[in-house]
Parts: C-alpha cells; structure tokens; sequence
C-alpha cells in the first residue's frame, strides 16, 4: 500500500512539473552538503571523533498558480546504509524526508504526502542541516518527525495561521511481541510501519505574529499498541520568541502527559553581517524520565557577501541528555540554489 502511494504521489509530483512547465511558473533546486567534524568526550569514560551530522540534502521546490509541491532527499549521511533501508517504516530517517503537494485556495491550503509533523517549537520548525544536534533538545532527537498523511492549513490573516494535521504515528520504542513470543524492546520501533495497526498522529498548530513576539503551539495526540494493549502520547508543545534589533530570545517548550517536560531556552545574537553567536541550555524532567540537563555555545561565521547559504560554525556543550558529554565540534554548510524556471 505504501509503495502504491509513493507511486501516485511521484506521478502526480511530475504532472505538476510538466503542467509548470508550460505555464513558465517558478521551479528551483537546491543542493545541500554539510561536512561536521565532532569530538565526543565522556568523563571517565573515554572520548570519541566522528563526523557528526554530516550529510547531503536536496530540495526541489515549484508553484503553479493554487498548487505547489516540495521534495526534500537526505541522500548521504555517516550511517548512508541506513537511510536505503527499510524505507516503508514510521519510525526511522529515511532518503526521503518529504515529498508532498499542496493546493491553496482563498485562506485554505489542503497538503497531502510525507511531511514533517506538526510539532510547535522554533527549534522544529528548521531545516535539519541548520540544527547543531548537539545544542538540540531530547524531543528533536528522539521524535521520528516525517510521516505521510494530510493537513489542511487556515491562514485568516498575515499574522495568524492553524495547521490540523492526520499523519502515520510518530510514536517509538514500543515493546512488541514478536510471533515466536519473544518481546522484543526496544528495538522493535524499527519495524513499524506505516500506519501499522491502525496507529495516528493527530496535531493541531498555530502561528502567531503580533509584532516582535511571534508563537509556535501545537497540540498532539499519537497511538501505539503493544503487547500490552494499546496506548498515546499527548503532547503540547509551546514555542515562543521574542525579537529585539539584532537578539532572537526564544523558548520552547514541551509537556508529555505523565510523563515529562521539557523546557529549551536560546539566545540568539546577530553580532554582524558575518557572524552570529547562539547560547542554548534547556532540561528535561518527570514522572518517567531522569531529571537531565544541555548547555552550550554555537559561534557561525557566513563568509559569503548578501548570503547566509555558506555557514561555518564551531559549537561546544555539556550534558547528560544521553549520559555525561562534553562536546566540541566543527562543520561547514553550504547550500547552493538554482532557480530552474521563472515567470
């Protein structure tokens, strides 16, 4: 079923191309390659280099008058083996990131393919080469954000819009029983599927403009079954930021019904046309999670004259978000775009 929806939606993407063609709307592309270099360093424990968050994105993006599409690829990455993989699974990154189309009309906009979840929080509204995975919190390292499914999308006005989403469940490391009756835990996350068993992800967004504050709210439920019955997760996340001249003070916020919350707190300074400096620190706590905590640093360095698309960065942080970690890392981003057809 899935791979017959994955053919549909490729078909479709095409005639929208073709059919954008003729019309002579906008067509771009972009090529995305990042080059990280991160040392891991565990006290008493050891230290390891690896090569962080490299990877290599593609985005292919068009209009035509209502309708408009995007397409986004992570073709290579340190474990490349794994984004070719079981690519019908909910629960883990695959080569396709999204690929969905989208049809507006008056302040309404109907998307139907794989996207990313409507989660709330600045910090999950970016492109995943633009977060320092280091700096992120456990909600955007855990969570499996690309599913397929649909949203409809209502934008009453320029300052305001609301996303009702219903997506493949995001849900993971749910214990399973597999059928020689060994439980299986936590890896059998791995080897859900798309909509196995009924499973949703339901989110409700909002975004909000109201001069230099601006908002992120979602409010989500996600099912899961298991051997030991069925279950979800309730989940509403809260992001906020405050602009001021060159400053970007933001906090994001999230609440997992009994279970945890999260809070992440970033200052970002604009300090030129070349340089940016982000401090971030959150934590994390609750009924079913060990209090842990993240601070760090992030100085970006964009070389390029008018353009961010070159970044280079150099971080440092600490926590015990997954055990005890001092890190320091180096990276290189650079985008480069194409516009392939315009009006």
């Amino acid at each position: 079923m899935t791979m017959k929806k994955l053919a549909i939606l490729c078909i479709s993407l095409l005639f929208a191309a073709g059919t954008a063609l003729r019309a002579q709307d906008e067509i771009t592309f972009s090529l995305i390659p990042r080059l990280d270099g991160t040392l891991y360093s565990y006290p008493g424990d050891g230290s390891e280099m690896t090569l962080g968050a490299s990877a290599l994105y593609s985005l292919f993006e068009g209009n035509l008058g209502d309708f408009s599409w995007s397409v986004s690829n992570h073709w290579l990455s340190t474990d490349p083996a794994s984004l070719y993989r079981d690519v019908t699974l909910s629960t883990t990154y695959t080569f396709l990131d999204w690929a969905y189309l989208a049809y507006g009309i008056g302040d309404f906009t109907v998307t139907l393919g794989k996207q990313c979840v409507a989660l709330g929080g600045f910090e999950y509204d970016k492109y995943d080469y633009e977060i320092f995975d280091p700096l992120a919190s456990r909600y955007w390292n855990d969570a499996s954000a690309y599913q397929w499914g649909g949203m409809l999308s209502w934008a009453p006005s320029e300052n305001h819009s609301f996303d009702l989403q219903l997506v493949s469940s995001p849900t993971f490391y749910m214990p399973e029983l597999r059928q020689d009756e060994t439980l299986v835990f936590p890896t059998a996350a791995y080897e859900r599927k798309y909509f196995a068993g009924g499973d949703y992800g339901l989110f409700l967004r909002w975004y909000g403009s109201m001069g230099n504050f601006s908002t992120i709210w979602s409010l989500s439920n996600a099912t899961y079954h298991n051997v030991l019955g069925r279950g979800n997760y309730v989940d509403l996340v809260l992001g906020n930021r405050f602009e001021a001249g060159n400053w970007n003070i933001t906090l994001d916020y999230y609440y997992r019904w009994g279970m945890n919350y999260q809070a992440m707190f970033s200052v970002e300074d604009r300090l030129s046309d070349h340089f940016a400096l982000l401090w971030k620190a959150g934590f994390i706590d609750g009924a079913r999670t060990d209090r842990s905590y993240q601070f760090g640093t992030a100085l970006q360095y964009y070389p390029l004259q008018d353009s961010d698309n070159l970044r280079i960065h150099a971080l440092c942080s600490y926590g015990n978000f997954y055990g005890d970690t001092l890190t320091v890392g180096l990276g290189l981003t650079w985008r480069f775009d194409w516009t392939l057809l315009e009006r």
